[in-house]
């Protein structure tokens, strides 16, 4: 018999975690109208012998803050949204599991495709893939989430693989291109896209 559950989603303060009808309020939670929450930044085990759920909590330390950078890769797209899997934050490995939201939508501010647009110049469809390694900053810690930024000529894409024949790519114009099949897409990219920036990553000094 199992006795005991992780989670090793990170949990933010204040996160449902389970129902009093399901599991007593254990260390580091609380109760709210039946709702047992969490008390900081963690993450959740469920003691099935004792019948609680407690919070292991993370050091702040090792938790994103608003204004630090992210490098991660794409795990989930959904609409203008992708969820990024933190690898590293200011240039240090990151291994708490925590993913950002980030919006693809890129604006003016960026000097990027809609600048052109203002321009009257064709609007490309940017193309992002699960599994493209992508540079971001976070700006919000709202609604349980961490939400990051892309918008700025530092943050994007930093390195892709082909996704018809896994080959290596470069930069071409806005665009990445594949050096084996020729494959061409246009992703908003890191102004440093290419592999000697992911070879970089941990090496740089913020």
């Amino acid at each position: 018999m199992i006795k005991k559950k992780a989670n090793y989603d990170v949990i933010f303060p204040g996160e449902h975690v389970a129902f009093i009808e399901e599991f007593e309020s254990g260390k580091n939670t609380f109760v709210v109208d039946g709702s047992i929450r969490s008390l900081g930044f963690g993450k959740k085990e469920y003691d099935f012998k004792k019948r609680q759920v407690v919070i292991e909590r993370i050091k702040q330390a090792h938790f994103p803050k608003i204004g630090d950078v992210i490098v991660g890769y794409i795990e989930m797209l959904f609409g203008s949204m992708i969820s990024i899997r933190i690898l590293y934050l200011n240039n240090k490995k990151f291994s708490s599991g925590l993913s950002a939201i980030a919006s693809t939508r890129i604006t003016s501010e960026s000097g990027g495709w809609n600048s052109r647009r203002d321009r009257g110049e064709r609007r490309p469809k940017l193309v992002y893939r699960v599994g493209d390694i992508v540079r971001g900053r976070i700006f919000s810690l709202m609604n349980s989430s961490a939400h990051a930024t892309i918008n700025d000529k530092d943050f994007g894409v930093v390195y892709c693989i082909c996704y018809i024949c896994g080959g290596d790519t470069v930069k071409f114009n806005n665009t990445v291109k594949c050096i084996e099949c020729g494959m061409m897409e246009e992703k908003k990219l890191a102004f440093d896209f290419g592999k000697e920036a992911l070879l970089s990553l941990g090496k740089r000094r913020e």
